[in-house]
Parts: structure tokens; C-alpha cells; sequence
């Protein structure tokens, strides 16, 4: 078989152009598309947006509407580069008969917990009773900025020392979400993966 040098020798330059189109096109073709994959993925990795902080808010007739406030002062609070985002949601607790759709979310509550998609949860004494009697709650009295709380502490039904939940119906960032007289409790998920995004929350809430 001749080699490429030898199938040159007896063509013009413009057929010997031609041929060498033609033999690298394909080759040529090749690595632009490696490149192009190359480009978007380094692309995409480097914008991709890193979920810092996930919080449910579940209560009793709770809107996304009363959850914008809260969204807006902890993205303010938290965020530091602009891959970085905080998501709120709100979950109407109410039960089955006003809210035909409570089972469905509250079986996607659930699993996102397990998938470690939810990091806190804002939650009234009706959920807050159910969360705790599972035992899968953070203990908050290894987060020290709690050391000085003044508010109603909440205990595990298994061992008085461990806190599970805090009182924050006070705090006055949370008011578009508290309705008078009730109580509000912080509560972080035991298998919590962003203990740093769970820290900025606290201390946006005690200060």
C-alpha cells in the first residue's frame, strides 16, 4: 500500500489539497467534538450551583407567600458567591380532609429527608411531637450558639440532655411566618450533610 507521500507525488496542488481535506476531515471533525464536550462540561462543573442551606417550613395554613421574606434576608445572610443558593419551602400541615394533598407531600417530606435533601425544618408542636418520637433529630447542644438561648428547649423523649428542638417564634425575622400566640421550633435533621449552612442559620437567628 503506498504510502501518503506517494499518493501526493502525481497530484496537482489543488487535487493534493483536496485529498488532505478530505483524508483529515474526519480526524479534524473528531476533535472539534472532543473539544466542544470538553468545553461544556468544564463549563457545567463550574457553574453548577451548590445548595448551601434546605429548610422546610411546616405548619398549619403556611404559604410560600409568608416563606419570601425569610428566603430573601438568609440568601442575604449566607450566600457568599453566586453558584450558591438556600432554598425555603412551605409545607401546609393541615390535615387530610382541608388538604387532599397533604399525604402526597408529606410522603415527599419524608423522602427528601432520607435522600438528606432537608437540612432544617421551622415546624409548629404538632409536627414537632412526631419528628421528635422518631429520633431523627440533630442534638442542637452541640451547636454553641444555643449555650445562651433563652427561649423553651426541647428535649429527646429518650434522654432528657439531648436538645432536639428550640423555641424561635420570637425571633423577629420570623414573624411572616408565626401567627400569634404560637409556638415556632427549630429543628435540624439528624443526618444533616451542610452542618456549615446549619450554623450560618443559627447565627442569623440568634443575632
Amino acid at each position: 500500500m503506498k504510502s501518503l507521500k506517494e499518493q501526493l507525488q502525481t497530484l496537482t496542488l489543488k487535487k493534493k489539497l483536496e485529498y488532505l481535506f478530505e483524508y483529515y476531515s474526519f480526524h479534524a471533525i473528531g476533535a472539534i467534538i472532543v473539544i466542544i464536550v470538553l468545553v461544556m462540561t468544564i463549563h457545567s462543573f463550574t457553574n453548577r450551583q451548590e445548595e448551601i442551606l434546605s429548610v422546610r417550613v411546616v405548619k398549619e395554613g403556611i404559604t410560600t407567600e409568608q416563606t419570601k421574606e425569610l428566603q430573601i434576608l438568609l440568601e442575604q445572610s449566607l450566600i457568599k458567591s453566586d453558584n450558591e443558593i438556600v432554598s425555603i419551602e412551605a409545607i401546609n400541615s393541615s390535615d387530610t380532609s382541608n388538604n387532599p394533598n397533604a399525604f402526597v407531600t408529606n410522603q415527599k417530606l419524608a423522602a427528601e429527608i432520607a435522600a438528606k435533601e432537608v437540612d432544617v425544618l421551622l415546624i409548629d408542636e404538632n409536627a414537632f411531637r412526631q419528628f421528635n418520637e422518631e429520633g431523627n433529630l440533630y442534638d442542637l447542644s452541640k451547636i454553641q450558639a444555643f449555650d445562651n438561648w433563652q427561649t423553651s428547649k426541647y428535649t429527646s423523649p429518650t434522654n432528657s440532655a439531648t436538645i432536639t428542638g428550640i423555641d424561635v417564634s420570637k425571633v423577629p425575622y420570623l414573624t411572616s411566618i408565626v401567627a400569634n400566640g404560637e409556638s415556632l421550633i427549630f429543628v435540624v435533621m439528624a443526618n444533616t450533610e451542610r452542618i456549615n449552612g446549619v450554623k450560618g442559620i443559627v447565627n442569623f437567628l440568634v443575632n
